[in-house]
């Protein structure tokens, strides 16, 4: 019986090792990729009607429609703007991921107890917490930098 066990970890073997050294580092930027763009759109938004002279449109939304808890309409509105376009471009490129992921967590926590319920919160929930707890992967500005500063010290 362990023969056969090994027989079949052994057949595995070269699936797991293309997991680990593609896709995993694929799953990993494709994760960043979707949570970044779920924000990063709304922040388009936002900022186009800052840019447009609009953005009492904004902080009328904190006001009335979705307040923030200990947060004036002003501070959230022009928060939230910057935190939707700030934290997604820092994802994408996977520099301070876990710091990105954290706020976008945090902002996705809001917005579901304060907004409205839904189904991609979760998601965007889940992602964030994986990016926060397992790092940006491979193919991100964290991953360069960390191999830049060992070869410093």
């Amino acid at each position: 019986m362990i023969t056969f066990i090994k027989t079949i970890d052994n057949a595995i073997e070269p699936l797991r090792i293309l997991a680990e050294r593609v896709g995993a580092p694929l799953f990993d930027l494709a994760a960043r990729l979707y949570l970044a763009n779920a924000f990063f759109k709304s922040g388009m938004i936002r900022l186009g009607d800052l840019v447009n002279g609009n953005f009492d449109n904004q902080i009328f939304l904190f006001e009335l429609e979705h307040p923030v808890p200990g947060l004036s309409p002003e501070i959230a509105a022009y928060g939230a703007t910057a935190g939707e376009i700030i934290l997604p471009i820092l994802l994408v490129l996977g520099l301070f991921g876990r710091f990105a992921a954290a706020g976008l967590l945090v902002m996705t926590l809001i917005i579901e107890l304060t907004y409205i319920h839904a189904p991609e919160h979760i998601l965007w929930a889940f992602l964030a917490a994986s990016i926060l707890i397992r790092g940006p992967g491979f193919l991100s500005v964290d991953h360069l930098l960390r191999r830049f500063l060992r070869k410093e010290s």
